[in-house]
């Protein structure tokens, strides 16, 4: 398997395991799928891998739930996502409980914790209510907003880009939703595996 050994030199102000993140501008996020969840249709915990622009794993990430959430509550069930190194040493913890995501309920929209390491907060991603388009603020571990990041109008899956934006002063972060359908005609199973680009970009404000 072809990883990275993220070396651990120890920056004042870094959460200890994510000093490599200072050194890149680009990450690939893709979702490992299980073959008898793509056969079946059986909702498992979701396996990630990150890589950088070479291709090599500098992170991994796993999901955390139960098999009745899966089932039932689908894309809006509670979790916990566990970031690991190629050492599999945990450095981050994403934890997401069960609330709603429709606009007519806008006193209970989505919501995440970050912690790094576990069990130091580092921040939140919070919903903001729209009509149409998802909106939402990335606050740090005071709850004070410092990130925006808006989603597109049209943010369907079935198409080939969906681009997100993350705003502060003159740096746009693009995050790149890339679907890619995957066919196998021996066995005729369709199946939809997410990749996620995030790229960071010097715009003017």
């Amino acid at each position: 398997m072809n990883t990275y050994q993220v070396p651990n030199p120890g920056l004042p102000g870094c959460p200890p395991g994510l000093e490599y993140l200072t050194q890149v501008d680009q990450l690939l996020i893709k979702q490992k799928v299980e073959f008898i969840e793509a056969l079946a249709g059986f909702e498992s915990n979701n396996k990630y891998e990150v890589r950088n622009a070479m291709g090599q794993n500098v992170f991994y990430a796993v999901e955390e739930n139960d098999c009745l959430s899966r089932q039932c509550c689908g894309p809006l069930r509670s979790f916990t996502i566990k970031v690991l190194d190629n050492f599999g040493q945990e450095v981050i913890t994403v934890t997401r409980p069960l609330k709603c995501m429709s606009c007519f309920f806008p006193c209970c929209l989505q919501e995440l914790e970050v912690q790094a390491p576990p069990g130091n907060t580092v921040g939140y991603v919070v919903q903001q209510w729209h009509p149409f388009s998802p909106k939402f603020i990335i606050e740090n571990e005071h709850r004070e907003a410092v990130l925006r990041l808006h989603g597109p109008f049209c943010g369907w899956s079935c198409l080939p880009d969906v681009d997100f934006e993350v705003r502060v002063n003159t740096r746009k972060i693009i995050m790149s939703n890339q679907n890619q359908i995957v066919f196998d005609h021996i066995r005729r199973i369709q199946q939809l595996t997410g990749h996620l680009t995030v790229k960071c970009l010097l715009t003017s404000p």
